[in-house]
């Protein structure tokens, strides 16, 4: 086992937040406190689009949103980013 090994083998254990970005929207503050319930924030993608896949705010893929037969949404991963074009997402 290489030391890369080694190091993988030791932080496999370790838990981190996965997050599908589904669109943003970039808005005035005076737009954001008049929110209510009923508001609809556009957002800059479309319904179809891939989402990005974060894991701790890095961007490592984009996927596709599906639905489970539970009712629960999930992400079909499409596109795996090499480690070095990782990218935070701001």
């Amino acid at each position: 086992m290489d030391c890369r090994e080694l190091t993988v083998h030791a932080l496999s254990g370790v838990r981190v937040t996965v997050t599908a970005l589904v669109g943003t929207a970039h808005l005035p503050l005076k737009d954001v406190l008049a929110f209510s319930p009923g508001t609809v924030v556009d957002l800059d993608s479309r319904a179809d689009a891939a989402v990005s896949v974060l894991v701790n705010g890095l961007a490592v893929a984009r996927g596709d949103i599906v639905a489970l037969e539970d009712g629960s949404l999930a992400v079909e991963l499409v596109e795996i980013f090499a480690a070095d074009d990782a990218q935070p997402l701001a």
